[in-house]
């Protein structure tokens, strides 16, 4: 999704990224977006307890950027009554009068949910899993259609959504979505899942939302546990972090053209056997940016290695989630990284972090 670029200061060669602001009082929150045209910052709270994600507890909250990366508070609340939600993203054409260009699209829902007596449920089955789309600007719901086990709309007879944990839309509509297959067995009817990639193409997302199962879709199954997927205008691919959970977890980032998403061997390995990843982005200059659960900022050196980002003073993110990335004049950027235990530890400091990274880094 290609976005304003906003003007910034001079930036010396050099240079190390810093820490311009922290936005408090978020409630975990998982993934940030900006808007299209770069004013607003939308942020996911994925509201859990001890041992899974609260019922309806989720929302979304909103911020204005104004001149010179003036974030203000537009609405904590803007969207509420979320169960499990993940990742945003925005659509970048008309879907043929349901929802015009901008509109936001929200995945949501897990099977991994916390009852009243702090325990897994037994049965999701009633429990909303799916997409939705909203208004950016009031927050007002467009329409939503669930594709979990129950739900009567199917993927072309593949894999139900279970716990889906990650989206993008590409140039042309296309929606992609990522599921973990984690949980399959907290239906009523037990399904066989397994992690995967769906990609819906915009007249697919029609027949979704007018109650038709879609007929463009196309699916890759992949060995491992998806934990970010972004389209790239710049390379017009799909990148993937995927995160290997047998033994000591280790992750890796692949991508693949949008033309080739249906050729399982055209995936390209971009790095592979790094610690656990959390996130990805393309910088505006082509590199490939990561963030790792360990809470650093990397990019890949070769197939196999990774050179860290230093911040001054050092740092490094506390459990950080899928970042938001704002293109700026000269060739630096700012990311708003969230943060889902902050400072404080577990439960508490709970923010996004906005840092700017030089052209040069």
């Amino acid at each position: 999704m290609l976005l304003a670029a906003l003007s910034s200061p001079f930036v010396a060669n050099g240079a190390r990224p810093v820490v311009l602001e922290d936005l408090p009082g978020f409630d975990r929150p998982v993934s940030a977006a900006f808007s299209p045209d770069g004013k607003s910052l939308f942020v996911v709270n994925r509201s859990r307890g001890e041992v899974g994600a609260r019922r309806g507890a989720g929302s979304l909250t909103k911020y204005s950027v104004g001149e010179g990366l003036d974030f203000k508070l537009a609405s904590k609340r803007f969207v509420i009554g979320l169960t499990a939600p993940s990742d945003i993203d925005f659509l970048p054409v008309d879907l043929d009068g349901i929802a015009p260009a901008g509109s936001l699209i929200l995945v949501s829902g897990t099977p991994l949910i916390e009852t009243e007596d702090g325990r897994i449920t037994k049965d999701a089955s009633n429990d909303f899993i799916g997409i939705s789309l909203y208004d950016p600007e009031s927050g007002k719901l467009i329409t939503r259609v669930d594709l979990g086990p129950a739900s009567e709309i199917k993927l072309k007879g593949e894999h139900p959504l279970v716990s889906p944990n990650s989206l993008t839309v590409d140039k042309s509509g296309s929606f992609y979505i990522a599921d973990t297959g984690i949980g399959g067995n907290l239906f009523k009817k037990s399904v066989q899942a397994q992690p995967v990639i769906y990609r819906i193409r915009a007249s697919g997302l029609v027949d979704m939302f007018s109650g038709k199962s879609p007929m463009d879709v196309e699916v890759m199954k992949i060995s491992s546990i998806p934990g970010d997927i972004s389209y790239q205008s710049q390379d017009d691919s799909v990148f993937f972090v995927a995160n290997h959970i047998q033994g000591a977890t280790k992750g890796a980032v692949f991508k693949v053209a949008r033309s080739d998403f249906h050729d399982v061997m055209k995936i390209q390995t971009v790095v592979r056997e790094l610690t656990a990843l959390s996130s990805m982005r393309l910088t505006p200059s082509g590199k490939v940016l990561l963030a790792t659960n360990k809470g650093e900022l990397v990019v890949p050196r070769g197939k196999k290695a990774s050179r860290l980002i230093r911040f001054k003073p050092e740092m490094t993110f506390s459990t950080p989630g899928k970042f938001a990335m704002l293109p700026e004049a000269g060739g630096s950027f700012v990311i708003a990284v969230p943060e889902e235990t902050g400072s404080a530890g577990a439960g508490k400091g709970q923010r996004v972090r906005i840092v700017r990274v030089p052209p040069n880094f």
